[in-house]
């Protein structure tokens, strides 16, 4: 025997030892050291470089680019690093502990249980050390942004001459004189490069690629629109959706035009001769004037379509027809100043011109942004609203509330121009025109959305024809796929909008670029890593478990429940069993799919109970009240049943509760305890069978017998009065006016027994009349007043 357990260990212990070869890439090992190593040396390289009092802002976005990437690389491999080490760790939890002290092991196991814990021990190290770099690049990169952050504050609130005194102007005006004389003289020397080796007739590509860009945006246009047509019956009114698509359709216009003109030019320069690696600050000076035309066509566009002067049928804000065309003017010159001076900027720093102009520069322009930014709020301000509006929706509204603290800024801005805070005012005057535009432009897509939305449920409307006729889709198919695209458009718009506006007031993209990888990497709290990966199986393994089990209750419904004389409660018992045994399995593989250890089974039930004693009790006993309901059936859907509450038909047993409905169509929500632990009158329990009386009273005078037979008679002759059980008539007993009679029928659907009762009740009033039997009338009690 002790031969065969020493062979059984061999045995186990080789099997380990070949799983433990195959189960994971050894070469991982060494890649990890090497990556490690890299990481390391990256990392004291980027700490030295941090240490440097000379960091320029942009050395510190490039400094906070390369932590970025070495923590997301580090992090990543840790991830990696994870699952050879789980499988490791439970082929050792496989060979079981090791021998008690003075007890031998089978050698083969000693040696697979020697490599398996230094091949764990490594790599638990290597995540450690993939841990320790990534925690000190993010350490850096934090270290990083509170110098930006310092240096941006700094330069902000650095005080300098303030706009009143004559030397900020003289020294701009020198700076201006500077700037001309830099740009001549670099116009000249880049000439007298490029004239030699050049070639003019490369720049004869810029009409034809233009005319190839015309033609083919003509081509495009007149084919959508031809498409669009053929699916309308009708000339598109002039509805919301089409005001706003007028204002989306110019800015894709300008957009596309303004591609159109520059990209041939570009190219055709590159491709001549007159652009080339040396010559970047004429590469400069052409990305300025690309960049200064795009946003201020851009804007002032979108200034023109959302105020539309002289077309107030298309206008979408609330503004008269004065107001609208000195807004569209305003916006262009805001547009053109804000564009202009950011460029000016850029070029001046380019050619290395003196801070004294640098800052003239911005202090005028700053001066002129604000200004215009006033004279806009006070042309809405002062303004009688759209003309005869006609009912129709009026957009950007919301931005009245944000008024107040607009002026607030600009306030702050003159206060800092007068103050000689030159940077603080430039920044105020820039971001309120930058806010401006992106909010009015996220706005716009948003509701150019939700009115393309609101007209797809309109069958009347253009775009609702041409949705039902290419689409083929039924009403309530277009409301949900409706609801389905607003609900997600809603989301898309508010995860770009933030980080957009983020963007521009406090993050930079690097700074977003690490949020985005942290959430990507994972949210760690103790000892629980939060992966959205695993998050997003866990989502699509519940949304295939609970379509999978809708579409096999659907399947269990009609092939086989249907074709049963199962009863329909029963029926409904089965399929809500189903159910719950669907959504939990897939709530069971979710849950596997996210690591949860389910050998742990004391630490779940101690939660679960903690739960329930701490206020999921009624819950938990309603939960379990609807599985008794459902085992044990005493009441089911469809049945008839009494309560205190009221009395109905059972229509539907939930998870929590139990409804039903009265036969005044008025809906009883009841715990399902409630019908576990009360009595309750179940007229349809064993089967459909049902009793019902009809009272009457006849005068003394009348024979009896013959109200006895008439009874009789008139209920046999009801066809859905059942033979077995037979009607009786019953003397009840003798009444105050008359003798007092009751008739007992009964009925195979219990439902019918009221109906049954009055149609049975017309036939005797008109059998009572032609026998001259009379019906008793209630005899009136008076009682004496006290005088």
């Amino acid at each position: 025997m002790r031969a065969v357990r020493i062979a059984l260990a061999a045995l186990i212990a080789l099997h380990i030892a070949i799983t433990a070869a195959f189960a994971f890439d050894q070469a991982i090992l060494g890649e990890s050291d090497r990556a490690l190593a890299k990481y390391r040396a990256d990392l004291d390289a980027a700490t030295q470089v941090l240490r440097r009092p000379d960091l320029s802002d942009q050395d510190l976005l490039n400094l906070k680019a390369d932590l970025e990437k070495i923590r997301t690389s580090s992090a990543e491999r840790s991830i990696r690093v994870m699952a050879p080490l789980a499988e490791v760790t439970q082929q050792l939890n496989s060979l079981g502990p090791p021998p008690a002290d003075g007890k031998n092991e089978d050698p083969a196991a000693a040696k697979t249980r020697a490599e398996l814990t230094a091949t764990r021990d490594r790599l638990q190290s290597l995540k450690s050390q993939f841990d320790l770099t990534a925690l000190g690049a993010e350490q850096g990169s934090s270290a990083a942004s509170t110098l930006q952050r310092d240096q941006f504050f700094a330069r902000i609130f650095d005080r300098s001459r303030s706009i009143l005194n004559p030397d900020l102007w003289y020294d701009a005006g020198l700076g201006i004189t500077m700037l001309m004389s830099r740009l001549s003289l670099l116009l000249g020397t880049w000439w007298s490069q490029v004239s030699a080796t050049a070639n003019p007739l490369g720049l004869l590509l810029v009409p034809l690629i233009a005319m190839i860009g015309i033609i083919g945006y003509g081509i495009l246009h007149r084919s959508v629109g031809n498409w669009l047509t053929r699916y309308s019956s009708r000339a598109r009114p002039i509805d919301d959706m089409t005001r706003l698509w007028i204002i989306l359709r110019a800015l894709i216009v300008t957009f596309a035009a303004l591609l159109i003109l520059f990209i041939p030019i570009r190219f055709s320069l590159e491709a001549s001769g007159y652009f080339s690696d040396d010559t970047p600050r004429i590469v400069m000076l052409w990305d300025s004037l690309r960049d200064f035309a795009f946003a201020t066509l851009f804007y002032y566009v979108l200034g023109r379509r959302l105020a539309a002067p002289g077309r107030p049928d298309i206008r979408v804000v609330d503004m008269d027809d004065d107001a609208a065309v000195k807004f569209t003017w305003l916006v262009g010159l805001t547009a053109f100043v804000a564009s202009f001076n950011t460029q000016l900027g850029r070029i001046s720093e380019g050619l290395f011109l003196n801070l004294s102009y640098t800052l003239g520069q911005s202090a005028l322009g700053a001066l002129i942004l604000l200004s215009l930014t006033a004279a806009t709020l006070l042309v809405l301000r002062n303004q009688d609203g759209l003309p005869n509006p006609g009912g129709r929706r009026l957009y950007f509204r919301w931005a009245s509330r944000l008024v107040p603290f607009a002026w607030l800024l600009i306030f702050i801005g003159f206060g800092a121009l007068l103050l000689g805070n030159l940077a603080l005012a430039d920044y105020i005057a820039h971001q309120i025109v930058r806010t401006s535009m992106v909010l009015v432009v996220v706005f716009l897509i948003y509701h150019l959305l939700d009115a393309t939305v609101a007209a797809s449920f309109d069958p009347q409307s253009s775009f609702g024809i041409f949705l039902r006729r290419v689409t083929g889709l039924g009403e309530r198919a277009i409301e949900r796929m409706g609801l389905i695209f607003r609900t997600v458009v809603d989301l898309i718009l508010v995860v770009a909008g933030i980080p957009l506006l983020l963007l521009l007031w406090t993050l930079t993209w690097v700074d977003l670029r690490g949020l985005v990888n942290t959430l990507a990497l994972g949210i760690k709290i103790g000892d629980i890593t939060i992966l959205p990966g695993t998050i997003a199986v866990m989502a699509m393994i519940l949304i295939v478990g609970v379509l999978a089990t809708k579409l096999f209750n659907s399947w269990l419904d009609r092939r086989i429940l249907s074709d049963t004389r199962i009863n329909r409660g029963v029926q409904d018992s089965i399929i809500k069993g189903s159910s719950y045994a669907g959504y939990l399995l897939a709530a069971v593989f979710a849950l596997t799919a996210a690591g949860v250890d389910f050998s742990s089974l004391a630490l779940i039930a101690g939660a679960l109970g903690l739960g329930i004693g701490l206020g999921l009790q009624p819950i938990i006993n309603n939960f379990v009240s609807g599985l008794i309901l459902l085992a044990e059936r005493p009441i089911r859907v469809g049945d008839w049943v009494s309560l205190p509450e009221g009395e109905g038909i059972v229509r539907r047993i939930n998870v929590r509760s139990t409804e039903i409905e009265t036969f005044d169509a008025c809906s009883i929500i009841l715990p399902n305890s409630a019908l576990v632990s009360e009595p309750v009158k179940n007229w349809t329990h064993n089967d459909d069978m049902g009793r019902f009386t009809i009272a009457l009273t006849v005068d003394y005078e009348s024979d009896a017998e013959v109200v006895r037979t008439l009874l009789l008679e008139t209920a046999r002759a009801h066809p859905k009065v059942l033979t077995h059980p037979a009607p009786a008539v019953v003397f009840a007993h003798f009444g105050k006016s008359g003798l007092d009679f009751e008739l007992r029928a009964f009925v195979s659907d219990v439902l019918q027994g009221s109906q049954v009762a009055s149609d049975i009740r017309f036939s005797l009033l008109k059998q009572l009349r032609e026998k001259d039997v009379s019906i008793a009338q209630p005899v009136a009690v008076f009682q004496a007043a006290k005088p």
